[in-house]
């Protein structure tokens, strides 16, 4: 896909009013599956041949969902390291565990070239933006722990999970490190479109940040604090997440990951992903920062089966209790989809995450535009977000959208529209969406049928 490339803003010709009225979230959006409404007829005076025409003009589209199956910051995505895909999956994303010792050689010495770089490079050529979590503890795989500190910091063995080794967090030189490599880390990727999210990752289990049964080996809040105001501090574009809600990152600008999706995500056990983001008063955290995680991997297999098993909690009511985005779901692309009926299921799901933007209806009155969007979809676009307006001699106009939550409508946008070509059979207009924070062969789609008619959508 190739993005437009477009013409010089043209200035002082938008003009945005925003009026919000938002509607029962549980509304579902009317689908038609045939033509869109027939638009009114335009009003031209053609008695006033050296006037400039005046023309109203009035517009419904046709929600669409399926057409945004690839939209970025969405949806299921995979792990190149653990295979190959065998299946085509639609997907704008991919993961990566990356051990400390491949981006860390030395207290200021830092390997981003060779432990980052390729696995960027490689994501960006199959159209995929890289979520990724560094560690230093992965169960059953051989220690992350950079090099330089091997005869400094003090490791305990353990059995559990496949067995490894957990290093002391309450060493200092390991403490230097870490806040040394999220500082470095920040100062050179902070803002890459190449990152989708980062994953906190660095402490426990998997980066989990849990060393669970073994919990006397993690360290208290007040280092967790340290930590999660580094990263903080260090990431002012790049999106973040963390396992849980702990310490003070419920104030923060950090999203969370549930990487027990749909196992012990809701219900009332106090320790389940939601509830304690409920008791840390962190459940409304989704509004400014991204939900994500992994499908738990002993339910990937069966969850989307037309009589799944009771391991399971319910897909839908996870996502709508927790808002996520964007889920790790290995088997969807390694051939753990056994029908079509089953593909047919997961793809469904993966369009339920994440944001919907639908474009319902625009009009056209002494040269203004209102438009009308609304999102279907369960979390919003976190990233910075531009309506564009492209006419066929590719004037452009942008103007900066507003945060659209779960259910909001009515957010109407009012543009002063004179530079563009006047419509007509020959002229038309398409609306498009537009990020900076996206990479240049991806698009944002609006979950809108493209139409015929004089304003089209991209």
């Amino acid at each position: 896909m190739i993005f437009l490339i477009l013409t010089p803003l043209v200035s002082g010709c938008i003009d945005a009013d925003v009026q919000d009225e938002p509607i029962e979230p549980q509304i579902e959006p009317e689908i038609d599956t045939g033509e869109q409404e027939q638009p009114l007829e335009p009003e031209i005076d053609a008695d006033e041949q050296d006037e400039p025409i005046s023309l109203e003009y009035a517009l419904d589209f046709t929600f669409e969902l399926e057409r945004t199956a690839e939209n970025p910051l969405r949806g299921f995505y995979t792990n190149y390291d653990w295979g190959e895909p065998v299946y085509d999956f639609p997907s704008s994303l991919e993961f990566a565990y990356i051990p400390l010792s491949e981006l860390m050689s030395g207290p200021s010495n830092f390997t981003f070239d060779t432990g980052l770089e390729p696995r960027l490079l490689a994501a960006e050529e199959r159209s995929h933006q890289l979520i990724l979590r560094p560690y230093i503890d992965y169960p059953t795989k051989a220690s992350g722990l950079p090099a330089y500190l091997e005869e400094q910091v003090e490791m305990q063995s353990y059995t559990e999970h496949g067995g490894g080794m957990s290093p002391d967090y309450n060493n200092s030189e390991l403490r230097a490190a870490i806040s040394s490599f999220i500082q470095a880390f920040g100062e050179a990727y902070d803002g890459d479109t190449r990152i989708a999210v980062i994953q906190l990752g660095l402490l426990g289990f998997w980066g989990e940040w849990h060393t669970w049964p073994h919990t006397e080996w993690f360290p208290g809040d007040e280092y967790l604090t340290e930590v999660l105001n580094t990263y903080d501090n260090s990431f002012n574009e790049t999106l973040l997440q963390v396992r849980y809600p702990v310490a003070n990152s419920p104030n923060l600008d950090i999203g969370f990951h549930d990487d027990s999706f749909a196992h012990s995500t809701i219900g009332d056990v106090e320790w389940y992903f939601h509830p304690r983001l409920v008791s840390s008063g962190a459940d409304e955290h989704w509004k400014n920062s991204p939900i994500g995680g992994e499908l738990r991997p002993e339910v990937q297999q069966s969850i989307f089966e037309e009589n799944s098993n009771s391991q399971h909690q319910n897909f839908t009511q996870c996502v709508e209790a927790t808002h996520a985005s964007m889920l790790l779901n290995y088997a969807a692309f390694s051939g753990g989809l056994n029908s079509s009926n089953e593909t047919e299921n997961a793809e469904a799901a993966a369009l339920s995450l994440g944001y919907a933007l639908h474009v319902s209806h625009a009009t056209l009155s002494n040269n203004q535009l209102n438009i009308t969007i609304v999102n279907y979809g369960n979390a919003p676009f976190y990233y910075p977000l531009s309506l564009q307006i492209i006419d066929s001699a590719n004037t452009t106009l942008m103007l900066e959208l507003p945060q659209y939550l779960l259910g909001q409508v009515g957010s109407t946008l009012t543009l002063d529209v004179s530079s563009l070509q006047q419509l007509n059979n020959e002229s038309t207009w398409v609306l498009s969406l537009h990020s900076d924070y996206v990479l240049p062969n991806q698009e944002i789609l609006f979950a809108t049928a493209p139409g015929n008619g004089w304003i089209q959508v991209k």
